[in-house]
């Protein structure tokens, strides 16, 4: 037979096409139901019972459906990549078909561009033929739209592509059938599992760690090939019709699936044939397989036995950590040379935990130098802090106050300062008991530094005494001076947000009705413009709005009402709102902020809407803990 020099052979791709003919038929059968079929049965349907509509309705299915479909049809790509991989490179995984094709008087090229564009024919021939169908039955319905049918086209072999491709990159790696799906499935999710569990392990050995840059949590997303192309195939809906996410990412997707068909081409070059029942193929990769599959399985093992059995101290979690890392070690060596007898490999597990245990410890004593960062003020552009807010519990809840003076920043960083010291009164509780009375903050802090990097911590159980808030330079003096602010107060409520849009109305929550004896909302019709330009005053008055650093304080009990003053706000529809599916949630809409005894506009105004009467009475917040039968009403 001659040698043939080209890389590709005709005979192999016919061969390889239609021996596993059933793949590419029951996924192009998959499609034919997903896009035409259901035009032709609602087309039946409305000629059999006479709807007027069913014209209207098709046009709508031919622009809507085939976009919809697109993010399950992501996770189908997902599958159907790795099922074709399986079949036509399915030769590498035994001995005998190994050998009897490479003994072909063809070239290891011509070999995988065979198998490779048969089986990446499994998926776009499919696709090309239902396109071509699809438009054929538009035409005869009368309701044609190339567009959202092109841009199925286009990201769904695009997807399929990258998906494929990545099998069969996967597949030069492996030797045994079983090993290429796990591989695969791993490969496709293992950066993002590993990045939560490296965090969830930062998070218990480092004081003041709340989690990974964005920058590198970008990263990560697209290193998760699935996630990433389902958030860019996911439908929003504009005036102009259905627009997809993001189809750019498709199409970077696409280009990385054409390098890794290459990258498959470059080891399947080198592999070794005898190297076929074997679950790594290529030596080189083994000892990256044997501690990486150690790494992860004491990393996942770890993490999850020591939640199981509820232990949160760093020492559990290491112990852990090494028992599993050690067991993954004898694990993967098992795999790698298919037997039992794997005691004699003792030393590698040895040097794998000690590694591990030197990199918990490095960690857990101070994260080589994380811990005691604090930024200089100097190099700080500006700061957001959230857990400063205190009592009562309303808009100004949970809001980034975000500090840009000079002044400012110093002080935030002495707060920072402070609480890195605060470490074995967090984890061992040793606060002081003499102290008075004692809080805890849990204190977010972002920083933007000159550099264009920033800096995050997180606080939780910081403790803080009723007896330091006149002791100045203390923590809880410091805390005080933010939450009592009337600046960073205005920034909590963030009214400029909620003026951007219209007041629809207003309403009281928890006023208490003296003649029923119970808790009712009281709604305001009309006037929810002047009622917020009334609480505006007596805002800058200082006269609600009080923010109180403990929550049973001898000031808020007396100063505070439990009734909350409500306003609903309707914001103007923005093109970024209208890609967004999602309904607004109430939070988004509502604005609360809790009355007081000394918010004299306010409270004036709505006795004089009969919002307030002799029968519904606000009442103090001292009187609500206290019971009933000591309330003294508002007058």
């Amino acid at each position: 037979m001659r040698s043939g020099t080209s890389f590709f052979n005709g005979t192999l791709y016919r061969k390889a096409f239609f021996r596993f003919w059933p793949i590419w038929a029951l996924y192009g059968t998959l499609w034919l139901l997903v896009i035409p079929f259901p035009l032709l049965t609602t087309a039946l349907q409305g000629g059999s019972t006479g709807l007027t509509n069913t014209a209207g309705r098709l046009a709508e299915m031919a622009a809507d459906t085939p976009l919809e479909v697109l993010f399950t049809g992501v996770l189908v790509a997902a599958v159907a990549g790795v099922v074709c991989a399986m079949a036509v490179f399915s030769y590498l995984y035994s001995i005998r078909s190994a050998c009897m094709m490479h003994a072909l008087p063809l070239r290891r090229e011509t070999l995988f561009t065979s198998h490779y564009l048969a089986g990446l024919s499994f998926l776009l021939l499919p696709h090309l033929a239902v396109y071509l169908f699809t438009i054929a039955v538009e035409a005869s319905l009368g309701c044609v739209d190339l567009w959202p049918l092109t841009q199925w086209l286009l990201v769904q072999s695009g997807a399929c592509l990258f998906f494929y491709s990545f099998a069969v990159f996967c597949a030069m790696f492996t030797g045994h059938l079983v090993a290429l799906p796990l591989f695969y499935g791993v490969l496709n999710v293992l950066v993002y599992v590993v990045t939560n569990l490296v965090e969830g392990v930062c998070y218990e050995f480092l004081y003041g760690f709340r989690r990974f840059p964005e920058t590198l949590w970008d990263a990560v997303r697209w290193l998760t090939p699935a996630g990433r192309l389902m958030e860019g195939a996911q439908v929003w809906y504009a005036a102009q019709g259905p627009r997809l996410e993001d189809p750019a990412a498709v199409a970077i997707y696409g280009a990385a699936g054409v390098a890794l068909a290459v990258a498959a081409l470059l080891v399947y070059r080198t592999r070794h044939i005898e190297s076929a029942g074997d679950v790594v193929a290529v030596r080189i990769v083994r000892p990256v397989f044997r501690y990486g599959f150690a790494f992860c399985a004491g990393l996942t093992g770890g993490v999850w036995t020591a939640a199981l059995l509820m232990q949160d101290s760093p020492a559990a979690l290491t112990f852990w950590v090494l028992f599993w890392g050690v067991i993954g070690c004898f694990a993967a060596e098992m795999l790698l040379k298919k037997s039992f007898r794997v005691l004699g490999s003792w030393r590698g597990s040895l040097g794998l935990g000690v590694a591990l245990l030197a990199l918990c410890l490095g960690v857990s004593m101070g994260g080589f130098g994380y811990e005691g960062r604090v930024p200089d003020p100097d190099q700080v552009t500006q700061v957001a802090v959230r857990g400063l807010e205190g009592a009562p519990y309303d808009s100004a809840s949970g809001r980034d106050v975000t500090f840009t003076k000079p002044e400012d920043i110093a002080r935030i960083t002495q707060i920072h300062r402070l609480a890195t010291g605060m470490k074995a009164e967090v984890y061992d509780g040793r606060w002081d008991d003499q102290n008075g009375a004692c809080s805890y903050l849990t204190l977010d802090l972002t920083y933007q530094l000159a550099n264009g990097s920033t800096l995050t911590r997180r606080y939780s159980g910081l403790p803080i005494y009723e007896a330091d808030l006149e002791t100045e330079g203390t923590l809880t003096w410091l805390a005080n001076q933010i939450a009592t602010d009337r600046d960073s107060v205005e920034q909590m409520y963030d009214f400029a947000q909620y003026e951007r849009g219209r007041l629809v109305e207003a309403w009281l929550s928890d006023v208490w009705n003296t003649q029923e004896e119970y808790y009712e909302e009281v709604y305001i019709d009309g006037s929810a413009q002047e009622l917020w330009d009334a609480m505006r005053q007596d805002f800058a008055e200082g006269t609600i709005g009080v923010r109180y650093l403990f929550e049973d304080s001898p000031e808020r009990y007396q100063d505070t009402c439990v009734t909350d003053l409500h306003f609903r706000v309707e914001f103007p529809e923005s093109e970024e709102a209208a890609r967004d599916p999602r309904p607004a949630t109430e939070a988004d809409a509502t604005f609360v902020i809790t009355l007081t005894p000394n918010a004299s506009h306010t409270l004036a105004l709505l006795e004089r809407l009969d919002a307030l009467t002799e029968e519904r009475r606000p009442v103090r917040y001292g009187d609500y803990v206290v019971g009933p039968e000591e309330w003294t009403f508002l007058d």
